[in-house]
């Protein structure tokens, strides 16, 4: 095999997994076909949006999220919306509030994507719903 093309498939290989990645991030967050969202208790959602035990390292919603931090001002806007992490980490244009939970539940957590008919996903919907209507934007 000539050199450039070795080192060519070396190169691919070294970037694809990112890529992979990437990929694979963005099918984890978005709505399954056919998908239904459910009712969610905000009580639960709320302990949940607490709970650093949905995470691998030890985060949990409220670290960054306590008292409305790290909202941007899109958040008081109905969803889908555009969300900057979700644009950037995932490649998405606009994504639903269960789609971000999900992202979050992947990047900043480092952990499994919610089950998509869970009690779990539906709460912290249902607690970020209310959260939602409570936030004003500062810009």
């Amino acid at each position: 095999m000539p050199k450039t093309t070795l080192a060519l498939l070396i190169a691919l290989f070294v970037a694809a997994p990112a890529a992979f990645a990437a990929d694979d991030a963005g099918a984890l967050i978005t709505r399954p076909a056919g998908y239904k969202p459910i009712a969610g208790d905000a009580r639960l959602g709320e302990k949940l949006f607490n709970d650093v035990k949905l995470s691998t390292n030890g985060m949990s919603c409220a670290t960054c999220h306590a008292n409305h931090g790290a909202f941007q001002a899109s958040f008081a806007k109905p969803y889908p919306h555009t969300v900057a992490m979700a644009k950037e980490q995932f490649g998405r244009k606009t994504v639903y509030l269960d789609e971000m939970i999900q992202g979050c539940m992947v990047m900043p957590m480092a952990a499994k994507p919610l089950a998509w008919d869970s009690k779990e996903l539906a709460g912290l919907v249902a607690y970020l719903q209310v959260q939602q209507k409570s936030f004003k934007p500062s810009h």
